[in-house]
């Protein structure tokens, strides 16, 4: 396995109309657990770590949230790098300024991505406010963490109403870099985009995240052919500790188990994840949940 998502804070700063998280933020409950949003505890995170480490390589700080918003980031990252693991860390990157020393110190982080495209949905000013933030870690990782690879996502093809905010930012980054990037014809095989050393434009279509619509009730009504990554490339853990097959799982619809009750590997191979597991391999989707998730169409047959 070459992941383990551990959501350590459903709590996000933003409202982003293609996000589960900015849907619910008018009314501050969490989408996972039906209650007010929360910050994974210090205990059960070092017990994701532990456990993460002993199926999987890397690790991300989410499902939904912003991570850097958690009042432990720091000392997360700290504990992180007495593990073998290494960090992909997806962020919104509005509070960048403020963590960026604690990110380029810590060794195992490996990748940092920003969601950029959010700004689209922004006032102007905090867009350029915010992208400026961004570009001045990217300089900053350039000089001291060469290593490091950068992401500024733009995962919004398709959104004409975007298109002004990708053109305004694809200039801004060529300004910072005294470089000449354009986006080339966007297609499954080419999306990123190489701006310096290892900071990349990455381009992609936006998906819906998935959920279990009741109306849909019979298996006709739902689409049962397909396959997925999940529990064979990724597996998540959300703030309270469900284990989830899924990353898009962000509501729970496939608990697993609870990882402060099993080891993560116990809980790999339970009778409903070897279940889907084996539907993947098949090519059938053996949960309604799943039959009802668009992502996986991008798998093909």
């Amino acid at each position: 396995m070459n992941a383990v998502y551990i959501e350590i804070t459903d709590v996000c700063n933003l409202n982003c109309s293609f996000c589960p998280c900015g849907k619910a933020n008018s009314s501050a409950v969490s989408l996972s657990a039906k209650r007010p949003r929360e910050f994974m505890n210090t205990e059960l995170f070092k017990r994701c770590i532990t456990e993460a480490a002993t199926v999987a390589e890397n690790v991300y700080f989410h499902v939904l949230g912003e991570p850097t918003l958690h009042p432990g980031f720091g000392q997360f990252l700290k504990r992180l790098e007495q593990t073998p693991l290494k960090l992909n860390l997806t962020t919104n990157g509005t509070t960048i300024a403020r963590v960026s020393e604690s990110i380029l110190k810590c060794p195992a982080v490996r990748q940092v991505n920003f969601s950029t495209h959010a700004y689209a949905e922004l006032p102007q000013d905090d867009a350029m406010r915010h992208l400026q933030d961004v570009l001045d870690f990217c300089k900053m990782a350039n000089a001291v963490r060469p290593d490091l690879y950068i992401n500024l996502r733009l995962w919004n093809v398709g959104d004409a109403t975007s298109n002004s905010w990708n053109e305004t930012m694809l200039a801004k980054v060529n300004e910072a870099f005294g470089t000449n990037v354009e986006l080339g014809q966007f297609c499954s095989r080419h999306k990123s985009f190489n701006v310096t050393g290892r900071i990349y434009l990455h381009q992609d279509s936006r998906f819906e995240w998935p959920i279990l619509d009741e109306r849909r009730k019979t298996r006709d009504e739902r689409n049962a052919t397909g396959t997925c990554r999940a529990l064979d490339t990724h597996v998540a853990i959300l703030h309270d500790g469900r284990v989830v097959a899924c990353c898009l799982d962000y509501s729970g619809q496939i608990t697993l188990g609870n990882i402060a009750d099993q080891s993560l590997a116990e809980i790999l191979e339970t009778p409903l994840a070897r279940n889907l597991r084996e539907g993947f391999e098949k090519h059938e989707l053996r949960h309604p949940f799943c039959q009802n998730c668009t992502f996986c169409k991008r798998f093909g047959k």
